[in-house]
């Protein structure tokens, strides 16, 4: 099944229903306009023209109904054959992706194919849409305002570190840590996001994405003069999967703040 080859039929369809209901109008107006003027001797001819307008337009509206209704939105979705062809899409608009059916992650965005509802879930917005091509290039339109949207690396970096530092007095707690130890990032953000309402409205994925960026930042100090560094790894449990200002993937875990000696 392929969503662009019925969309080529029903738009087919759809023309004729549009150019049908269009004489209905006309039709409609010059019946108002002869009642307005006081012409009835010509009523009978429009009456007739409407009615065969009326027909017409229900037939073609019969013929858009039965092209739309072999169309299985729910097979469509569950055999793969959106899935894949969301993937091609991606990969002509360049969108980067990952995962398996029915969960992928467009960085930093998390997409959920719903075969039984017919939708898909863009992070915590739902979208009833059967077209891969419209749903990757609706996506795409909202990482280029992510990456146009002003970033104050300073101001997260400074959050960022109070979170560290009171993973760092919470550790010392049970055994002896050092000021500048690795933190988990993924720890971090429980740090950062302490109720739930706070998860939802800062989602992992915009932790991440936060992270991307400052990741992509050189050189960056703290007030107090610490530095930071990220420790990457592939295929660690507590990885956080991001892409660099080359657009290639990184898996980061853990941050340092640290005094440079």
């Amino acid at each position: 099944m392929d969503y662009e080859k019925f969309l080529t039929d029903a738009q087919i369809c759809a023309k004729g229903v549009k150019e049908k209901t269009d004489a209905q109008s006309k039709a409609v107006k010059n019946v108002q306009k002869c009642l307005a003027e006081g012409n009835l001797n010509a009523l009978p001819k429009l009456f007739s023209i409407l009615r065969d307008a009326s027909n017409a337009r229900e037939e073609a509206l019969i013929h858009l109904e039965a092209v739309t209704s072999g169309f299985d939105g729910q097979e469509y979705m569950a055999n793969g054959d959106f899935a894949a062809q969301m993937l091609e899409c991606c990969r002509q608009l360049e969108v980067d992706v990952q995962g398996n059916f029915p969960v992928y992650e467009m960085f930093p965005c998390r997409v959920i194919i719903n075969p039984e509802t017919q939708d898909v879930a863009v992070d915590r917005k739902k979208m009833p849409c059967l077209r891969p091509s419209k749903l990757v290039s609706d996506i795409k339109k909202e990482l280029e305002k992510l990456t146009k949207a002003s970033f104050n690396a300073s101001a997260f970096a400074k959050e960022l570190a109070a979170a560290y530092d009171l993973a760092i007095i919470r550790a010392s707690r049970k055994k002896s840590c050092a000021a500048d130890s690795p933190i988990y990032l993924l720890d971090l953000y429980e740090y950062l996001t302490p109720m739930r309402r706070h998860k939802k409205e800062y989602t992992k994925h915009n932790f991440a994405y936060d992270l991307a960026r400052l990741f992509a930042v050189e050189d960056m100090s703290l007030d107090d003069g610490r530095q930071m560094r990220f420790d990457t790894v592939r295929d660690a449990k507590k990885a956080i999967r991001i892409l660099d200002s080359h657009g290639m993937e990184q898996f980061i875990t853990t941050i340092r703040f640290y005094i440079n000696q």
